[in-house]
């Protein structure tokens, strides 16, 4: 059982404050168990305090319920080994608000498309397989069909069959991602960034701000560049900057000044570049960081808000021009008939 965004956001903003008011882990999450009245959440926080008693860690107790993502893991993880739980807590809190919200926009955003995509898929169906083959027929009409109105009957007939194609590939791919989130225990939000090559502008500029974060937490928190980028390295999803990251880690340990091998591997890039450089030659370092994730956060809503205003206009737009074309198919044959009588 995997929880929902806003489920975990409930989860870590009630351990930010219960870490910040002084409590311990075990006695705070069994306080927000008692008081919680979501069932799944309630079951999930029962199976917590019962790893907690087998003298783990709270990142490996929630790895075990196996109903919270990587990132949460891996994030608590180096929470733990920074010292700054509460500040995690907080972070994750923040960070799940955001992705239910996202979450919520997309589904919105995308839900009427869907629908008119079927609607079209089933008009544009009859036309082809019904409608159309009726042209054949064409003596009990009493009517002939002139050459040019044949040609486009039967140019629009292909090219009907290939929009139906189109709109049945649209369909199963909907489809096959749906299932791959179920069947991977994974959000479709998750799946749309990290999956769909289109996105990838979006999952490179998340996992950016996720990646800077970290490094602000672990840097203030006296660690050396080297084991930052080691502790890193497990929350960075988006494969090429993971890929640039452990180039940078192996730079490192032969010698290479940190923002040379940031600069070398493409970790940053332009005016976030200058200003980190400029970071570490001053000691401001873990602030430059902390000021580039909340940069990087902002692109990613940017981003985000931008893709939601072109999908659905995008869809609506496609679907209107196979329809139209599809009925241009159908009209021009009939008024060739019409003609002839």
């Amino acid at each position: 059982m995997k929880l929902s965004f806003e489920e975990k956001e409930t989860f870590a903003k009630s351990m930010a404050l219960i870490i910040n008011a002084g409590f311990d882990i075990y006695q705070g999450i069994d306080m927000i168990e008692q008081s919680e009245d979501n069932p799944r959440l309630k079951t999930v926080l029962k199976e917590v305090l019962e790893n907690l008693q087998e003298d783990t860690t709270l990142s490996q107790a929630i790895s075990k319920t196996q109903a919270f993502d990587d990132y949460m893991v891996h994030l608590l993880e180096a929470g733990e080994i920074s010292g700054h739980l509460d500040g995690v807590m907080s972070s994750l809190s923040d960070y799940y608000q955001r992705m239910k919200d996202m979450s919520s926009s997309l589904k919105q955003a995308i839900t009427y498309p869907i629908v008119l995509l079927l609607m079209m898929q089933v008009v544009v169906g009859v036309i082809v397989f019904k409608v159309l083959p009726i042209f054949q027929g064409l003596k009990s009409l009493g009517g002939e069909l002139s050459t040019y109105a044949y040609t486009f009957m039967k140019c629009g007939q292909i090219f009907s069959f290939m929009g139906f194609l189109v709109l049945t590939i649209v369909f199963i791919s909907l489809i096959s991602i749906f299932i791959y989130a179920k069947i991977k225990h994974v959000d479709l939000l998750s799946v749309f960034i990290y999956r769909i090559p289109f996105m990838k502008k979006l999952s490179y500029a998340l996992s950016h701000a996720q990646m800077t974060y970290a490094f602000s937490m672990f840097i203030s928190s006296g660690y050396e560049f080297e084991d930052a980028i080691q502790y890193t390295l497990p929350l960075i999803e988006e494969k090429q900057l993971k890929e640039n990251l452990k180039k940078c880690l192996v730079d490192l340990q032969a010698d290479m000044p940190f923002e040379e091998t940031l600069a070398n591997n493409q970790i940053y890039h332009g005016m976030k570049l200058n200003i980190l450089q400029v970071g570490i030659k001053t000691g401001q370092v873990d602030q430059i960081f902390q000021q580039l994730s909340m940069t990087y956060q902002d692109e990613v809503n940017e981003s985000i808000a931008h893709f939601l205003n072109v999908i659905e206009p995008t869809m609506v737009t496609f679907l209107s021009v196979i329809v139209g074309i599809v009925l241009l198919s159908v009209m021009l044959p009939i008024v060739s008939i019409l003609s002839s009588l």
